[in-house]
């Protein structure tokens, strides 16, 4: 499966800009030596709610992006110093080196206005491929955010399809769902999938007659060894919004979970020799695979090719 890595957006058409071309060369000298690991430059990370309508500052690969009060949906601009280009997108603004490399493209807006319920971050200081993996292991929810309401306590065994999708995978319960009793008051008739797109996307969306939800986490690398866990859920159900300072709260204890792991981590890196046995472990592999194709294709400017193929993984959680 080829994707064709976008040329730059015609709001940054033409030459790139000194600045631009400075900040590439400082953020490749500071990547890792081994580029498997470690977060890719050229990709788009999101640096603040959309919502937030004040002029404010964010970190992203060590580097300070000074970020207007508001960006128009989906309409992508270069900051005032030229290195960077934002969008807004998913109620996020997200940013990305502003040279000639081209990015994975984000995930696209939804066709239908969405309102959004539940905004909750953290900051860790994690290593970011672990903060990463931890998108993607099938152990993390039931080991990590054990609440009663969110997940059932009776062990059961999984069987999910797993499918690629652009600049990463997809997957689908292939057996009756029964992952979340949240998820119960929508509808017996509702579909379940989750992507995971670089760099660090994990998007959870759920889709019923007449009802759609997306629940999205994301892993931004602000510094070395420093990051920051987003999660955004939008969702059809208008009314939901008044529930929003909640279902946030609930948020932020899911990320405090995740952040009180993640630093127990820290000092493990996985920059060792790669080892991923049986099914749980291939969504890592998977991830690594994808990550190492991203950067193959930037490095020779042609169309990102995906590692992965379809199949099926099962096992008990």
């Amino acid at each position: 499966m080829a994707t064709s890595l976008q040329a730059r957006p015609a709001a940054s058409d033409g030459p790139a800009l000194p600045e631009a071309v400075d900040l590439d060369a400082r953020l490749i000298a500071r990547q890792a030596g081994d580029r498997r690991f470690g977060a890719p430059i050229h990709a788009w990370y999101p640096v603040r709610a959309a919502r937030t309508r004040i002029a404010t500052r964010a970190q992203l690969h060590g580097e300070w992006i000074d970020l207007p009060a508001t960006i128009a949906p989906d309409a992508v601009q270069t900051t005032a110093c030229g290195g960077w280009r934002l969008i807004n997108r998913l109620g996020l603004i997200w940013a990305c080196p502003a040279g000639s490399v081209a990015p994975p493209d984000l995930p696209p807006t939804p066709e239908a206005p969405l309102a959004l319920i539940a905004y909750s971050k953290a900051p860790a200081r994690a290593d970011y491929d672990q903060a990463v993996l931890g998108l993607l292991d099938p152990a993390h929810v039931p080991m990590i955010h054990n609440a009663w309401w969110w997940r059932s306590q009776a062990r059961r065994t999984k069987t999910k399809s797993y499918s690629p999708s652009p600049f990463g995978f997809t997957a689908v319960a292939a057996d009756a769902f029964a992952s979340t009793p949240a998820y119960d008051l929508v509808s017996e008739d509702r579909r379940v999938s989750i992507e995971f797109r670089l760099p660090s996307i994990r998007l959870e969306r759920v889709t019923a007659r007449g009802f759609e939800l997306i629940n999205l986490t994301t892993v931004t690398p602000q510094a070395e060894g420093d990051v920051v866990i987003r999660n955004l859920i939008l969702c059809s159900a208008t009314a939901l919004r008044f529930g929003s300072p909640l279902l946030s709260a609930w948020g932020r204890t899911f990320l405090r979970q995740d952040v009180a792991i993640l630093e127990r981590l820290e000092g493990r890196s996985p920059h060792l020799p790669l080892v991923f046995a049986g099914d749980p472990d291939r969504p890592s592999a998977f991830y690594f695979a994808s990550k190492a194709a991203l950067l193959r294709a930037q490095r020779d400017d042609a169309p990102y090719r995906n590692p992965v193929e379809a199949e099926s993984l099962q096992w008990v959680t």
